[in-house]
């Protein structure tokens, strides 16, 4: 563990702890984002589409309303898929029809 020492030169020991050099004090916000993100990784994995095997998949950014994304996420937990999931199959339905 450490090294002990006399406090105060009365004799008694006292066990102190030394850091490791690589050890990095976390606080709340360190916890609650580390959380955060298992949570996000867990519950937004991106899958590749059913029955067609392994898909190299892209990320990209698109910008939505807060209505439309709130549309989208009420699908999403409807249909048991992810956002992913559901902007996939819409985008190809739309893309198939032009």
């Amino acid at each position: 563990m450490g090294s002990t020492r006399s406090a105060g030169g009365g004799g008694r020991r006292v066990a102190l702890r030394r850091a490791r050099p690589t050890e990095v004090p976390l606080d709340a916000e360190d916890i609650a984002m580390a959380r955060l993100q298992a949570h996000l990784r867990e519950t937004e994995a991106i899958r590749g589409p059913k029955g067609r095997g392994v898909v190299p998949l892209a990320r990209t950014t698109v910008r939505l309303s807060h209505k439309t994304l709130q549309q989208l996420r009420d699908r999403a937990r409807r249909d048991g898929a992810t956002i992913s999931e559901v902007v996939e199959v819409a985008l190809e339905r739309y893309l198939e029809s032009s």
